[in-house]
C-alpha cells in the first residue's frame, strides 16, 4: 500500500513539474511577443513626446537577446534556466533604416526590453537612436542618443548621449576606459551620462542635416 502511494506521489510530482515547465515556457513566449508588439510601431506616439525618432514601416527589424546572458549560459542550458528563473532577462529589437533614400544620417534604433514571468516586470528599459555621417572615405562620425524609461538602478526618464569618430586607418580602438567609467556609474546608482549632453547631440544633428 505504501509503495503504491509513493508511486502515485512521484507521478503527481512529475506531472506538476512538466505542467510548470510548459506553463512558464508558454508565458515567457507570450510576454516577449506582447513586448515586441507593444513597443514597436505602436509605441511611436510616446517616442514623439520624448523626442526620439519614430519607427518607420519600411525598416528591417530583428530580435535581440542579451549577449552576456548567452555567454554565461550555454544554449543547451539557456531555456532550462529561463524556465526556472524569476529574474529579468534582457532582450529587445533592432530596427535598421532600409530605405533607398536614407533619412538624414539615421542608421538604426535599438530597443532594450525586460522579459519576466512576473507580468508586471515586463516592459521597456531604454532605446537608442544611432546616427552616422561620413566625413571622408576613411573617417566616420558617430552619434548615439539613448533614452532610459527606467534603468537598472531605477532612475527614470533621462537621456545619455555619445559622440565619437572612427578612422579606418587607425590600428585599433580601446574602449576599456569608457567601459570602466560606465561600470562606476552603474555602481554609484546615479543616472548614466555620456560624453556629450542631449542639447549638444541635437546641435550636431542639426549641423549634419544642414550640410
Amino acid at each position: 500500500m505504501k509503495n503504491r502511494i509513493k508511486k502515485i506521489f512521484l507521478v503527481l510530482i512529475v506531472i506538476f513539474l512538466i505542467g510548470f515547465i510548459s506553463y512558464k515556457t508558454t508565458m515567457r513566449s507570450q510576454n516577449e511577443k506582447l513586448n515586441y508588439e507593444k513597443y514597436g510601431i505602436n509605441f511611436n506616439p510616446t517616442r514623439t513626446e520624448v523626442g526620439l525618432k519614430k519607427i518607420s514601416e519600411n525598416w528591417k527589424s530583428d530580435y535581440l537577446i542579451d549577449e552576456d546572458y548567452i555567454n554565461d549560459n550555454p544554449i543547451s542550458q539557456l531555456k532550462l534556466k529561463e524556465v526556472f528563473s524569476f529574474s529579468d532577462i534582457k532582450n529587445g529589437i533592432i530596427y535598421e533604416n532600409d530605405s533607398t533614400i536614407k533619412s538624414g544620417t539615421f542608421k538604426s534604433k535599438i530597443i532594450w526590453l525586460n522579459s519576466n514571468i512576473m507580468f508586471w516586470k515586463n516592459g521597456i528599459e531604454s532605446e537608442m537612436d544611432v546616427y552616422e555621417k561620413n566625413i571622408d572615405s576613411v573617417t566616420t562620425e558617430n552619434l548615439l542618443i539613448r533614452y532610459y524609461y527606467e534603468d537598472d538602478n531605477g532612475n527614470k526618464d533621462y537621456f545619455e548621449a555619445y559622440y565619437y569618430q572612427i578612422n579606418e586607418n587607425e590600428i585599433g580602438f580601446c574602449g576599456t576606459p569608457a567601459i570602466m567609467e560606465r561600470e562606476e556609474q552603474r555602481i554609484s546608482g546615479k543616472p548614466y551620462f555620456g560624453n556629450i549632453t542631449k542639447k549638444q547631440a541635437d546641435s550636431i544633428l542639426e549641423k549634419w542635416n544642414k550640410n
